[in-house]
């Protein structure tokens, strides 16, 4: 597992700046949404084109958190990367950044139906969930995908975000969702990439400038504590 805690520095300029360390320390579960990002089979599969092994071991962490806030009334969604041609050919990435082999084979193996594209072993969305595929890093991107507008029917505000890989895809999606005027928290133990040090440098970036970090265990308690609070009000 990747490390799951902001370095001690950080944490001091982060309640320095805000007055305490989680900006979102109150969570409300039916305006809450666990956002899984990219969990398929051609990411997490042992021997996979994009293989990204530290993926399986969030498996749990991910089917923890969305349990629990599905038992607490929010929302779960899943995003699949998929990379039509036409009119939304993502030319610059395709021919440019991972052009010939590689750019081939992610193009067919996230084809909708194909096993790469599937959600990543015991995954699976339950009814109620939301699912969309996106065609570029972030869900968040204009036209990328339609789980803004989604999310925004439910009357969800508040993002937790999970999946692989932690500094690309993940990231791209929180930035882009706090720009579009989203609470997001990205989970430290529910995210994956490819080394120790790009998956803490993508949290401190994010906890530093967009949003909050959090375990899967705070934002449980921080949903519990939001659920009693409403009780009692």
């Amino acid at each position: 597992m990747h490390p799951t805690d902001l370095p001690a520095d950080i944490r001091e300029k982060l309640i320095t700046r805000r007055g305490r360390l989680h900006v979102f320390d109150r969570l409300e579960s039916a305006r809450t949404a666990l956002v899984v990002i990219d969990m398929q089979g051609l990411f997490c599969a042992e021997g996979a084109l994009l293989e990204i092994p530290v993926a399986r071991e969030i498996v749990p962490a991910i089917t923890r958190m969305a349990d629990a806030l599905r038992g607490m009334g929010g929302t779960v969604a899943w995003v699949r990367s998929a990379f039509p041609t036409g009119a939304r050919d993502w030319r610059v990435f395709f021919e440019h950044l991972n052009a010939g082999p590689m750019a081939a084979g992610v193009r067919t193996g996230l084809r909708p139906g194909l096993p790469d594209y599937e959600l990543f072993g015991d995954l699976r969305a339950s009814p109620g969930d939301i699912e969309v595929d996106k065609d570029r890093f972030s869900a968040f991107f204009p036209g990328a995908s339609p789980l803004p507008d989604l999310l925004r029917a439910r009357g969800i505000d508040t993002l937790l975000i999970a999946g692989t890989l932690t500094n690309v895809c993940c990231e791209s999606s929180a930035r882009d969702a706090m720009m579009d005027n989203f609470r997001v928290v990205m989970l430290s133990d529910a995210n994956a990439t490819r080394s120790d040090f790009e998956h803490m440098s993508a949290l401190v970036t994010f906890a530093m400038s967009f949003g909050d970090v959090q375990t899967v265990d705070e934002a449980i308690g921080f949903l519990q504590e939001g659920q009693v609070a409403r009780a009692a009000e």
